[in-house]
């Protein structure tokens, strides 16, 4: 595994915190490091975006807060420099929105404030080998954010409030079926096919059987005959 101590030449390294003993501290830490070479310290993102022309970091430690702003805003700038450096965020906030939200901004990866030198050693060699790290106490809140946020979100419809009979009913309208059929199918009279069409047709706010099962199908029902949709009832796929 690469190592900034163990690299050709000397890393350089911008840390924008506006914490600035913090700041302080890591840069005299840092430049104690084998590998290493110029450290600079930017406390406010104005003065990072003038640094980065500057000094040409080769790898930003960018903290999520910077006073009043987001520290993500300052990526693009970044990226924008002739010789791109990597960013790794480093912030005491080990929240999952937070991860994602630096890594869709361009981060390439996250450390959590108040891990050990060697770790955030290790990660900057990651992000130089073109490789993510994220804390290890982040990566399954950031995994299962991830996860949700690509399941498909289903808008709420006037299926949600049918009963199941209901559903058997729309279901058979869906398939084609006539009333007659429908009741035949169910085991029910044609009256009470009647009522809960007039029932289902009130509901989905259509006037007439053709566009209520217009309705249903661009929700995902299904005929009567065919394999039943996930889930309990009928789940829309939107």
């Amino acid at each position: 595994m690469s190592d900034p101590r163990t690299r050709g030449r000397d890393v350089s390294v911008l840390v924008v915190d506006d914490h600035r003993i913090f700041a302080d501290v890591l840069t005299s830490r840092l430049l104690q490091e084998p590998g290493i070479g110029e450290v600079t310290a930017a406390h406010a993102l104005d003065e990072a975006r003038v640094l980065g022309h500057h000094v040409q970091p080769d790898v930003v430690l960018l903290d999520y807060q910077v006073r009043d702003e987001v520290g993500t805003t300052l990526i693009p700038d970044l990226r924008a420099l002739e010789s791109a450096p990597h960013v790794l965020m480093l912030s005491a906030t080990e929240e999952a929105h937070a991860v994602v939200d630096a890594l869709e901004q361009g981060a390439d990866g996250w450390v959590v404030k108040g891990a050990r030198l060697d770790v955030l050693m290790h990660a900057m060699a990651e992000v130089q080998d073109g490789r993510m790290y994220l804390s290890p106490a982040t990566v399954r809140p950031v995994f299962e954010r991830l996860l949700t946020q690509s399941r498909p979100v289903r808008q709420p419809s006037f299926l949600d409030d049918l009963t199941e009979r209901q559903v058997e009913v729309l279901r058979c309208l869906v398939s084609g079926m006539s009333r007659a059929e429908t009741a035949q199918r169910l085991y029910i009279t044609t009256n009470t096919v009647r009522t809960h069409a007039q029932v289902l047709l009130r509901a989905a706010d259509e006037h007439s059987t053709l566009a209520l099962v217009a309705k249903a199908r661009r929700l995902g029902v299904a005929g009567i005959d065919d394999p039943e949709p996930e889930g309990p009832g009928l789940v829309p796929m939107t």
